[in-house]
């Protein structure tokens, strides 16, 4: 009985490691066919995808996206691949990029709506992050920022005619509503709540121009070098940000 009994769970083991295997080379198409749906689902599906340097309103604009009626939000941050991995019922799915995601940015699907944040370059360079305060003071290195904007670059000139909506920080902490009114318009959203009255998502004003209050951080921006500021002031100009550090006449790297 015992034997039967080993030969019985050894066949189940074995059993398990053909479907694990199975299931690792089925194309995800035929997996959902597969799969009998507990729900209908939603089509066509409004898929979104939020950019934008890390400490530019990535993370504020992915909360106040909840805002909306009949949209799921994915709460970790990904790859704008896992828009296509999502199975819900809603309408309209919305995905927040993760640190690594402007490498591939040039080649998003058309099919794929793009919400890009920006805020003042002095901002996010100067603004520090619980995961990585004991590593360096700020989170956002200015290779890091750099290889945001090129990213960003790359996109625009591999999709001229791309539509994209840019979020500036600073109009999402001074005008949410307006910013919610754009979002809605451009996808066909419908208001749940006002950004402006989420309980879980206080707009903070004092988060604006922190570099400015700081003569700390003004000095360590006075150590950029002359090429770095030089794409600053690029980005600046093309967003509508004052560029107060002056900046030597050289061409950028």
């Amino acid at each position: 009985m015992k034997d039967a009994h080993r030969l019985e769970a050894a066949f189940s083991a074995a059993a398990r490691r053909v479907m694990r295997e199975f299931h690792r080379f089925v194309p995800l198409s035929l997996k959902r066919r597969m799969q009998k749906r507990a729900y209908p689902r939603a089509t066509p599906a409004n898929r979104i995808f939020i950019s934008g340097c890390a400490r530019s309103g990535t993370t504020l604009t992915q909360r106040l996206m909840r805002c909306f009626q009949d949209i799921f939000v994915h709460p970790p941050e990904a790859r704008y691949t896992m828009l296509d991995m999502l199975d819900r019922p809603e309408s309209n799915l919305v995905v927040k990029r993760d640190a690594r995601s402007f490498a591939r940015l040039a080649k998003l699907p058309a099919s794929i709506g793009l919400i890009y944040c920006v805020r003042h370059p002095f901002d996010t360079l100067t603004s520090s992050h619980p995961q990585t305060r004991s590593e360096r003071r700020f989170h956002v290195t200015p290779h890091r920022w750099l290889a945001e904007y090129d990213a960003l670059i790359r996109l625009k000139k591999a999709q001229p005619h791309r539509q994209i909506l840019f979020v500036r920080y600073e109009d999402m902490i001074g005008a949410p509503d307006a910013i919610q009114q754009r979002i809605a318009q451009l996808f066909g959203l419908t208001p749940r709540i006002r950004f402006s009255e989420d309980p879980d998502n206080p707009i903070r004003v004092a988060s604006l121009k922190k570099w400015e209050r700081s003569e700390d951080f003004r000095t360590d921006l006075g150590g950029l070098s002359p090429a770095f500021l030089v794409r600053v002031q690029r980005f600046c100009a093309e967003f509508g940000y004052d560029m107060p550090i002056t900046t030597q006449a050289v061409d950028a790297p």
